[in-house]
């Protein structure tokens, strides 16, 4: 059974699930399914425009 919830989440939460996101992926060979890729694609997306927002530019990762 496939459910969809709907939340409501901070600025702030966004940064913390990313960076938690990093991590997790930096410490483990984490390889997720295809629906987990489009969560951490969107909250990626919104991340940016977060830091766009607050830093005025484009934000670029190195992701090496």
């Amino acid at each position: 059974m496939k459910s969809n919830h709907k939340i409501s989440i901070s600025d702030k939460q966004i940064e913390f699930l990313i960076k938690c996101i990093d991590i997790s992926q930096s410490i483990e060979s984490i390889k997720p399914e295809k629906s987990e890729v489009e969560l951490i694609r969107e909250l990626t997306n919104i991340h940016e425009e977060i830091q766009k927002t607050k830093l005025g530019s484009t934000i670029y990762y190195d992701l090496n």
